[in-house]
């Protein structure tokens, strides 16, 4: 193997490591890494300003937003999505089944024996309008959203 195919093959190797670099650690930014969808934009448009975190899952890139657990009424959960200064950018009630389990503050806990005040992190991909629990959730797992105060909060 001569020595162009050899530096070829070195550039090729390396060209993919800060991906996965990025896939491993979640290091990338909320500013320049992410391209929010139209219709996500037009619902949150404060979306922005709420991310926490990205993160690549199976080559796609999801957004952390936190919330604050406001109401339980039965299956429904009202949250407020707060951006980074606690400032609130969307009001949003979530229908949950009576199994679902959130992570709250490193616990596992169901929808139901939520109160308000917990703090509650949200999982958005990149490329479509919805929220889950976990990045990198199965499409099944979205969460159902019942009400949505979002584009009102400009």
């Amino acid at each position: 193997m001569g020595t162009g195919t050899k530096a070829l093959i070195l550039i090729a190797a390396t060209a993919s490591l800060p991906v996965l670099a990025q896939e491993e650690t979640g290091k990338l930014s909320c500013i320049k890494d992410i391209t929010y969808s139209q219709e996500f934009l037009a619902r949150y448009p404060k979306a922005g300003a709420a991310c926490r975190e990205v993160v690549m899952r199976d080559g796609e890139k999801w957004v952390r937003f936190e919330a604050d657990v406001v109401k339980v009424d039965g299956n429904h959960v009202t949250t407020d999505f707060m951006d980074t200064y606690g400032n609130q950018v969307a009001r949003l009630t979530f229908a949950a089944t009576p199994d679902a389990r959130v992570d709250v503050e490193g616990r596992s806990v169901k929808y139901s024996d939520l109160e308000p005040g917990d703090k509650l992190t949200f999982w958005a991909p990149e490329k479509s309008v919805g929220f889950y629990a976990a990045p990198g959730a199965a499409r099944s797992t979205q969460l159902s959203l019942v009400t949505d105060s979002g584009a009102t909060l400009k």
